[in-house]
């Protein structure tokens, strides 16, 4: 019997909470001070170069900088505990260090990508983020280089493009308004700049869960593949 769409969208939310919460603590470990350690020094820079386009390229560089480490990270925590193995968190981030040229070649071009596709009236790059959300898991996981990360994905997305829609606006455009609406209300309510900075730690954090439910989705969207070659 085939699973209906709104069945799938059920289980990957469901399934990504349950992963999240229940491995929040390492995911804080492998993720958390690398995100604590980008919020500062955005402040920073944005304190620095007030008024200036470096307020913006300069964290945007650092954070394509750090991304490939907690990403690559998380991804493999996701892997390896789908396989019922329990990493060390020690192993994890190695693993994505030795991985981190790739990624943050494959991030730089999918950053330019989608900005590219967002300057042509928005709706061309909301079509390729959601083409590109699997890339990264074909890089780390499998060991493609970049274009051919970016060439699998386009070709396993092309069936399951309105399930990947689905899931990215009912997670990530929810957090991402509530993480600038929040921004916005401790910038009115206190001065004070360490806790902003920790606001926007814990929205970063927060932010993760939309890899847990993309890589969730990846899991079931190949799961059905080999489900058909089998057949």
């Amino acid at each position: 019997m085939q699973t209906t769409l709104p069945s799938k969208i059920q289980i990957i939310l469901s399934d990504a909470v349950s992963f999240f919460v229940q491995n929040i603590s390492q995911i804080v470990v492998i993720c958390l001070p690398f995100l604590f350690a980008t919020s500062v020094l955005d402040f920073m820079f944005g304190a620095m170069y007030a008024s200036s386009p470096m307020a913006v390229m300069a964290p945007m560089f650092l954070n394509l900088l750090v991304y490939p480490i907690y990403t690559a990270a998380l991804i493999h925590l996701m892997a390896l505990r789908a396989r019922q193995e329990k990493p060390k968190s020690a192993d994890l981030i190695m693993m994505a260090i030795n991985q981190w040229a790739p990624l943050f070649i494959l991030k730089a071009v999918m950053v330019f990508l989608i900005g590219l596709g967002i300057s042509l009236l928005i709706v061309p790059g909301i079509w390729i983020a959601v083409r590109l959300v699997f890339a990264e898991f074909y890089l780390v996981l499998f060991g493609l280089n970049p274009r051919d990360a970016i060439i699998k994905s386009f070709q396993i997305t092309r069936k399951h493009f309105g399930l990947l829609l689905i899931l990215l606006m009912s997670t990530y455009v929810p957090i991402l308004f509530l993480g600038l609406t929040t921004d916005q209300f401790v910038q009115s309510a206190t001065s004070n700049d360490f806790f902003r900075v920790l606001v926007n730690a814990a929205w970063s954090f927060i932010g993760l869960f939309v890899h847990v439910v993309v890589f969730r989705a990846f899991m079931q969207v190949v799961s059905e593949q080999s489900a058909k070659v089998v057949e």
